[in-house]
């Protein structure tokens, strides 16, 4: 038997914007700190595949009651045309679970540093259902490349939500050293 190899676990900072709907149109968002693990995984790969290496990260807002899993694998489905597939399960919980069920998201976006503008990935995002997105990354040449760059080389992500009780949000997440 070959021995686990212990998760690389390292928490970092996230920040959690949200529209604020009762102050009119120059309301300033509400902001609820967070905080985000980032780990390796192996995970079973498709039936007769070898064991795989994912990387997780869940970002967490107690005082707000959301949770983010975000899941990043090699896409191994020959009829998905996606280098990588970007799994984002949100959970809501708490007495303001109702008002985080997260209906559409944007794509990834990358960025140097917390407040900079991001550069989105190349990909695809899809709705399977509230609070379950997924992510297809272009397996275009020049896209995986991009894509890559960004991944590796940004620091901080952001991703664009909104929320089915209508008002939108913003995650952003960083990836530290070694995320």
């Amino acid at each position: 038997p070959t021995q686990a190899q212990p998760d690389l676990a390292v928490t970092q900072r996230a920040v959690l914007y949200e529209e604020n709907m009762g102050g009119g149109a120059n309301a300033t968002p509400t902001t609820t700190q967070g905080r985000v693990v980032w780990r390796l995984d192996t995970v079973p790969g498709e039936q007769g595949q070898q064991l795989e290496t994912v990387v997780r990260a869940t970002a967490d807002f107690p005082e707000a009651g959301l949770t983010l899993a975000m899941t990043v694998r090699r896409n191994l489905d020959a009829t998905l045309p996606a280098s990588h597939t970007i799994e984002l399960a949100f959970t809501p919980s708490g007495p303001t679970a109702a008002r985080h069920n997260v209906q559409d998201i944007g794509l990834l976006q990358g960025k140097d540093d917390e407040g900079a503008r991001g550069s989105p990935v190349a990909g695809l995002p899809v709705r399977v259902r509230e609070n379950l997105f997924l992510i297809g990354l272009s397996s275009l040449p020049n896209d995986i490349e991009r894509n890559t760059d960004i991944l590796l080389h940004k620091n901080w992500f952001d991703i664009t939500l909104k929320f089915a009780a209508g008002p939108r949000g913003i995650i952003a997440f960083e990836k530290g050293t070694a995320g």
